[in-house]
């Protein structure tokens, strides 16, 4: 695990971000913050939280939100895509 100064996140934060691994961030010698990659579970969380305020932003159901799930999986599968 790679450990960084705030000095350099602010200067450096690019470079911070592309090397792909955590990155322990340090106030005078003190761990403060911890950056590390999206995993793909993340991902796939951050998508799901999203479309989930999405939904109750339009007023859609679990009910209705399961239909439309279960026919967007009929439609891949006849494509041959699920």
């Amino acid at each position: 695990m790679k450990t960084v100064n705030v000095r350099d996140v602010r200067n450096r934060f690019n470079d911070v971000l592309k090397s792909k691994e955590d990155v322990v961030v340090l106030k005078r010698g003190i761990p403060v913050a911890l950056i590390k990659p999206f995993s793909k579970k993340d991902l796939v969380k951050y998508y799901l939280e999203k479309a989930q305020e999405a939904s109750k932003e339009i007023g859609l159901t679990e009910e209705k939100g399961l239909s439309i799930l279960k026919e967007v999986k009929e439609e891949l599968k006849n494509e041959d895509r699920y």
